[in-house]
């Protein structure tokens, strides 16, 4: 391992907080393929694809990991009795503890591999079933899907003025007009817009009695 602070004879590994030490020698061949990698890490790139972070200085490797499930796969490794699931540990997240270090469902003790087993055949099962239904309630829904899309797509462009052009394009026609009819309201309330108003009003009365009876208006 030439990466690291070269005048230490060891390797603090930080998983999850918990910290453990090991030698360069046992570093090589160290039954954890993760942690072994380590050993042949010629640079900085090398060491961030093995584990998340790291302390030169203190030759100090971080992992994060959870800390219970790694002490109960570093026993089983340095020989102390058989690989069992960490107690209120979930089976198939403690197997994915193993697999990221570099075991497999064999190290599982039988027991242990039968639960295993039990709890992914149930989780395929959930995942089966969730898709079958999911796949049956689809032709009634593709029905009414296009209508709902579109329905979806009218009240977003009034509602939403920019969730499309077509939104902004009717949101800018709606503020003009509100402007056009606030500038009609106040200018009906001038004094010579109202004197207009009232002669238009004198000559069309002027028109209708000028015409006499049975004689349209001139137009």
């Amino acid at each position: 391992m030439t990466f690291g602070r070269g005048g230490a004879a060891s390797v603090v590994l930080n998983v999850g907080g918990a910290r453990y030490s090991l030698s360069r020698e046992l570093l090589k061949d160290f039954p954890l393929r993760r942690v072994s990698r380590l050993h042949g890490c010629r640079s900085e790139r090398d060491v961030l694809e093995v584990c998340d972070d790291y302390d030169r200085e203190r030759n100090e490797y971080f992992f994060d990991r959870h800390s219970e499930a790694f002490g109960f796969i570093l026993l089983y490794v340095r020989g102390h009795g058989k690989l069992r699931f960490a107690p209120r540990m979930c089976e198939l997240s403690f197997y994915n503890e193993m697999i990221y270090w570099g075991l497999e469902g064999a190290h599982l003790e039988y027991c242990c591999q039968r639960r295993l087993d039990d709890r992914m055949s149930d989780t395929h099962t959930f995942h089966t079933a969730d898709e079958l239904g999911r796949e049956q309630a689809r032709p009634a829904g593709s029905e009414a899907a296009p209508s709902r899309r579109w329905l979806e797509r009218m009240r977003r462009t009034f509602e939403e003025p920019t969730s499309s052009l077509a939104a902004q394009i009717l949101a800018s026609v709606s503020v003009v007009f509100v402007i056009v009819s606030m500038v009609v309201l106040c200018a009906s309330t001038l004094p010579d817009w109202r004197a207009a108003a009232a002669d238009n009003r004198s000559l069309d009365d002027r028109s209708r009695y000028s015409a006499g009876p049975g004689r349209e208006p001139s137009g």
